[in-house]
């Protein structure tokens, strides 16, 4: 039989508890679990996992980790279960109900890898904030395989005792990942294998002087590698450096194709008085959405002139803390092929919380083709990011994706996402020319 193993972030906000189950709270030195639908013995054992699992994680690797990880568990027999982190100091679990908490033998889900699991992005997303370049065997694989270190940490700390429903869980740590890869694995084991073979080489605790010379590094979107492979070998003289990233960079690196459309670009002050603007949607919302992994996109057409792209307006609303966070979001200019022409890099703090509302964001004023794509990405988690808008009926213009990672028709209705345009004052024939 199938079983779940937490492997992909899923982002989907937990199902509020409902009056007759008020949430209970637990709490440990370095955890507080906030709990409906289960015992305080599997609070306690949720805490216990995530307090050891940390503590190994910057014990035995030198990571960075929150002082308190709070984890939400609710169980609610109209959900499946599902697990995600903020990437920051959060973990959001769903079950159906307690049941789904007994060993996977019986439940199929692997509860406490899960947790380690999601402790593993944690110690990765908190240094490496912007990771575009980085493939789902680079991310999700670092995941799983300090994740299922982190098994075995938690047991050489606590054994079968650190779950209430007792069992032997270093099958589901080093032991399940040396089974993929001794048969033929998937993208994610795969990642993970590449990552214990990086372990081999430069040690437990150099991981974290990886991440952080990677996040340092001056990487260019086209072609991260270049910097990407300077960082890892200024971290160590030890010629198996290159080897490995000689094999690695295809299944880690992720290439945004760059548009063979050479756009230029212009000053504010160039362009010519009169906006056109460019919309797919009805201007009526009636749904809003964030994507894991994904963006929004709008396919656009001009015909007649030299236009450039100043600004863009999105219809959406900020969710998650109060502060916004501090990395940016993007909105990409992309040809036809969704291969990026420009990108934008903006504060996440354009956007404020609350109800959605139309948001206009000037831009370097950039050249377009005739046919282009607007695309925005946010990086969403549980506890930040966007809700774009939508209307009712799409136009069929409407897509999701990011650039260089493929792009998908969006039939649920169209993005309310629009563009302005200006021509160039030398095209201005109604003006007197310098």
């Amino acid at each position: 039989m199938r079983r779940t193993a937490w492997l992909m972030l899923v982002l989907v906000l937990p199902a509020a508890a409902g009056a007759e189950d008020t949430p209970k709270t637990y709490r440990s030195d370095h955890a507080v679990v906030s709990y409906t639908g289960i015992g305080e013995n599997w609070a306690k054992a949720v805490a216990g996992v995530v307090e050891a699992g940390r503590s190994a994680a910057i014990e035995q690797f030198g990571l960075d980790m929150p002082d308190t990880v709070s984890v939400s568990v609710t169980a609610d027999r109209r959900q499946s279960p599902r697990l995600f982190t903020d990437g920051q100091d959060r973990i959001y679990l769903t079950l159906r109900s307690e049941r789904d908490l007994r060993r996977p033998r019986y439940s199929r889900i692997y509860n406490l890898y899960g947790l380690c699991h999601e402790l593993g992005h944690m110690a990765m997303y908190r240094v490496i904030r912007e990771r575009g370049w980085m493939t789902t065997a680079a991310a999700e694989g670092w995941a799983h395989f300090l994740g299922s270190r982190l098994v075995d940490a938690v047991y050489a700390k606590a054994g079968e005792a650190a779950w209430p429903d007792r069992y032997d869980y270093r099958a589901d740590g080093l032991q399940r990942l040396k089974r993929q890869l001794a048969a033929r694995p998937g993208e994610i084991p795969r990642g993970a294998g590449q990552w214990m073979k990086l372990g081999e080489i430069i040690g437990d605790a150099a991981f974290a002087k990886l991440f952080k010379a990677w996040a340092e590094a001056k990487v260019d979107p086209q072609d991260p590698a270049a910097a990407l492979r300077r960082a890892l070998l200024a971290t160590a003289e030890d010629p198996r450096l290159a080897a490995w990233w000689n094999k690695t960079e295809a299944i880690f690196v992720l290439r945004r194709p760059r548009s063979g459309f050479a756009a230029r670009t212009l000053k504010p002050g160039d362009l010519a008085a009169g906006a056109l603007r460019l919309a797919r949607d009805d201007g009526k919302p009636a749904g809003k959405n964030s994507f894991a992994g994904g963006g929004h996109g709008v396919r656009f057409e001009v015909q007649g002139g030299d236009w450039y792209l100043a600004a863009v307006a999105i219809h959406g609303a900020r969710y998650g803390r109060p502060r916004p966070p501090q990395e940016d979001f993007h909105v990409w200019l992309c040809d036809a092929d969704f291969k990026e022409i420009a990108d934008f890099p903006l504060p996440y703090s354009k956007f404020p919380r609350g109800a959605s509302r139309w948001v206009t964001i000037p831009v370097t004023p950039t050249q377009v083709p005739p046919k282009f794509i607007l695309c925005v990405g946010f990086n969403p988690t549980g506890t930040k990011g966007v809700y774009v808008s939508r209307d009712a009926e799409g136009s069929g213009q409407s897509v999701t994706g990011l650039p260089g990672r493929g792009v998908r028709g969006f039939s649920a209705g169209d993005w309310l996402i629009r563009a302005e345009l200006y021509l160039p004052k030398t095209a201005d024939a109604l003006k007197a020319q310098p």
